[in-house]
């Protein structure tokens, strides 16, 4: 699939449940810091950007033999806590993520550089975090700092992302 369809599906909210891996997560992050002015611009998409899809997947899951939601059940679903939205676990991702990019580079050289970043044993952020702290009450529904090491400010780069 490609990098547009890929979005666009993810924006339209018609990705398949088994087609949001954490892999799909690492691309999607990359793709908005990568197609963003700001580093805030990426991350205030990637965080509505799952919970849109996030609230989608509920809707879905409710809706008897797969008959459609209206949507506005989607929308209100969407203004109802996050199913599976992690605060800080998206948010240090953005970071690291926009952190890590080069210029000019291709998501498949992003990902062979950075192989720690498509762990799904969050490696990449258990450098910062303790188990502790991620998966803390507090760090789903807030951003907390690290408690091991801080993480990189992307905002402070010199290259603009």
């Amino acid at each position: 699939m490609t990098d547009d369809t890929f979005l666009t599906r993810f924006e339209q909210c018609s990705l398949n449940r088994a087609d949001w891996t954490h892999e799909a997560h690492v691309r999607m992050a990359w793709l908005y810091v990568a197609r963003s002015e700001t580093y805030r611009a990426a991350r205030m998409k990637v965080r509505s950007g799952i919970k849109k899809l996030n609230a989608a997947f509920v809707a879905q899951q409710n809706a008897p033999c797969g008959a459609t939601r209206p949507a506005e059940e989607v929308a209100a679903a969407e203004e109802k806590p996050a199913t599976g939205f992690h605060e800080t676990i998206t948010t240090a991702f953005v970071r690291l993520v926009a952190s890590r990019m080069k210029p000019g580079e291709k998501f498949s050289g992003f990902r062979k550089r950075n192989p720690d970043l498509f762990d799904r044993k969050l490696t990449a952020l258990l450098a910062h975090y303790s188990p502790e702290a991620l998966f803390s009450e507090q760090a789903k529904t807030q951003f907390v700092e690290p408690d091991r090491e801080p993480l990189p400010k992307p905002w402070l780069a010199a290259v603009a992302v």
